[in-house]
């Protein structure tokens, strides 16, 4: 109470020098949706999608279970792609990357697996690409619910492959990364991408995931506490035992001496 109060007289201090409009609750915004009911919040890009679906074609298509086909691994094109393809490939991919930032954290992987050949694409490329507007299909009606019963914090959970990403023009063999933090039982940021550089064990992999997520912790903890929530840490989850051992233990171990200095934040 006592803060909206606060508001309204600094609002009609704002008023006495520029000119404020005062407008009601936001409902929707660069075309995510918002909806508060009770004491949970919706949000999702269910007329966004629709669009999208119908910009391409794929407004009618059959609904695919899954992102990208099962065991699927995209390649390089080593030839040189048709103007028509590369514009049309471009216009799918940028789509679905605004969806994937919004309201979509299942399409995190697959997008930006998909977005790397975005210069020189195939038709084969393009055939996957609109495998994920097939998903996307039967998801537009999905939303992230922050339940604020659940009285469920914040928790970032990781994980990694090791070695079998050759999308890449070079085709070397990189590991994928990704993880996602929750708040009230639901998404608040996603991450996915290719590392950077060639891991030498899967132990080596998971332990880079591990480092990128704990930034991301140490910036939350001071994002709470400026607004006056401070938490005293962020569970990570994550499924590799050698990682787990090796954050716990402060002694550097033989076996990860060769990993970079700047992966040790953890």
């Amino acid at each position: 109470m006592l803060a909206l109060i606060y508001l309204q007289a600094w609002s009609m201090l704002l008023c006495m020098h520029i000119y404020i409009r005062m407008l009601r609750g936001v409902n929707t915004a660069y075309g995510v949706k918002g909806l508060c009911v009770k004491h949970s919040v919706c949000h999702n890009c269910d007329v966004c999608g629709h669009v999208v679906l119908c910009q391409h074609g794929m407004a009618d298509a059959k609904a695919a279970q899954t992102p990208l086909p099962t065991g699927y691994k995209p390649e390089p094109f080593d030839g040189t792609a048709m103007a028509a393809l590369w514009s049309q490939y471009q216009s799918v991919i940028g789509s679905l990357l605004y969806l994937m930032l919004g309201t979509h954290p299942n399409l995190a992987f697959a997008v930006t697996q998909m977005a790397k050949f975005a210069h020189n694409p195939s038709e084969e490329h393009l055939l996957k690409s609109k495998h994920i507007l097939r998903y996307l299909a039967g998801m537009c009606k999905y939303a992230l619910v922050y339940d604020g019963r659940s009285d469920a914090g914040l928790y970032a959970y990781c994980d990694s492959s090791y070695g079998d990403d050759r999308s890449d023009a070079d085709r070397r063999r990189r590991s994928m990364q990704g993880y996602y933090f929750s708040l009230a039982n639901t998404s608040v940021k996603w991450h996915s991408k290719t590392q950077t550089l060639i891991s030498m064990s899967s132990t080596m992999a998971e332990y880079i995931v591990l480092s990128d997520c704990a930034h991301d912790c140490a910036w939350y903890k001071i994002l709470f506490s400026e607004l006056g929530k401070p938490m005293p840490y962020v569970p990570i989850y994550g499924d590799s035992h050698g990682v787990i051992f090796n954050a716990q233990n402060p002694v550097t171990q033989k076996g990860i001496k060769h990993i970079e200095i700047r992966y040790h934040y953890i």
